[in-house]
């Protein structure tokens, strides 16, 4: 069977961010700075340099990752606002595992390291889905506390018999064997093929999503449940199935984190990738094969938030007011997009040709 990429989702990708930039521009101005005085140093910030380019792909990492567990569980018809404390868990147990199986050769430990962690994930988010299947929680609120639990759980876990004995809360580095190797090098940075990695888990999904029964079914869940349950389809396994795979990508980016940038965990690990995937899936209109593009955007603003403050006298949390511009223009991205579709369409009957119907396969 053949796929194809489907243009719509960018359609409807391109006018929240649109306006919300245009927003930000707007307060950027009140705050003195011009619009392109902006738009520069931010560039520079992200990819100016060979420095700033490994920074930003760094941080695109457990974005793409994040964003995609939030994109599938909404393909599902879940939202696993979970990510935050499934990444957590996943970066503590794998700390925890290479630290405790250093005697393995790398080739072995390495692996076995991502693996810990994304299982961790997967796990932390299974009480989730199962409160809503048996007791009618909503995900939502029981994900949100689990989030809490973990984040208070790992701080004390690295405050005391997991950490190294030391008062900073932080386990002892990672073996060497389970540290990702290095394929590019400036100065203190690195690059390892963990953005590789989370791009492959990308495509894996969507065509997963696109080809497969299982996706098939789990998306036809997420449509109309009733509808799925009607037509033989267990729709209830597969929300199980797909929101334990998502709670496992956000183990596995907190995995990633470890063995590819800090080669350990320590208390306030995530500056919010979880919560900042939520954004990333929802700008990619809930679609894996477009999550590179919203995630380069963000981690873009990421990585120049200090080069705000050091150019342009602006605080680096200048960047939380973008990012909480862009998740209001989001929340309107459904009417956004059908203006731009009316806009299409009167152009299309002025012009005297007959819109083109695009195929949508679910």
């Amino acid at each position: 069977m053949r796929t194809h990429i489907s243009l719509r989702p960018l359609a409807l990708l391109i006018p929240a961010p649109a306006a919300g930039a245009l927003i930000c521009m707007g307060l950027a101005l009140a705050a003195g700075v011009g619009p392109l005085d902006l738009l520069r140093t931010v560039w520079s910030g992200s990819w100016g340099s060979a420095e700033a380019a490994i920074n930003t792909l760094a941080k695109m990492t457990p974005l793409l990752l994040t964003g995609l567990a939030i994109a599938l569980a909404y393909r599902a018809g879940l939202l696993n606002i979970g990510c935050e404390g499934q990444l957590t868990i996943g970066a503590l147990v794998s700390a925890s595992f290479a630290v405790g199986a250093a005697h393995l050769p790398g080739f072995v430990l390495l692996p076995l390291t991502l693996v810990a962690g994304a299982v961790s994930g997967g796990l932390w988010a299974l009480p989730a889905v199962l409160l809503r299947q048996r007791r009618g929680v909503h995900e939502v609120i029981s994900a949100l506390l689990l989030n809490y639990m973990a984040i208070y759980l790992c701080s004390y876990l690295v405050s005391g018999p997991l950490g190294d004995g030391t008062a900073m809360g932080r386990t002892p580095p990672i073996p060497a064997g389970a540290q990702m190797p290095e394929i590019l090098r400036s100065g203190s940075l690195f690059l390892t093929p963990a953005p590789l990695i989370a791009l492959a888990f990308c495509f894996a999904a969507y065509v997963w999503l696109s080809t497969t029964v299982w996706g098939f079914e789990a998306v036809a869940g997420g449509v109309n449940f009733d509808a799925a349950v009607n037509a033989g389809i267990p729709a209830s396994k597969r929300q199980v199935m797909i929101f334990v795979m998502s709670g496992a990508l956000a183990g596995l980016a907190g995995a990633l984190e470890v063995c590819a940038v800090h080669h350990r965990f320590y208390r306030s690990f995530s500056p919010g990738y979880g919560f900042d995937g939520l954004t990333a899936a929802f700008l990619a209109n809930g679609s894996p094969e477009w999550l590179w593009l919203s995630t380069l955007f963000l981690g873009s603003l990421r990585s120049s938030d200090k080069w705000l403050q050091i150019g342009l006298n602006l605080s680096p949390n200048f960047i939380l007011v973008v990012q909480a511009v862009l998740l209001l223009a989001v929340a309107g991205q459904g009417r956004i997009g059908s203006w731009v579709e009316k806009l299409f369409t009167a152009e299309k009957q002025r012009t005297g040709r007959s819109p083109v119907k695009e195929r949508k396969a679910l």
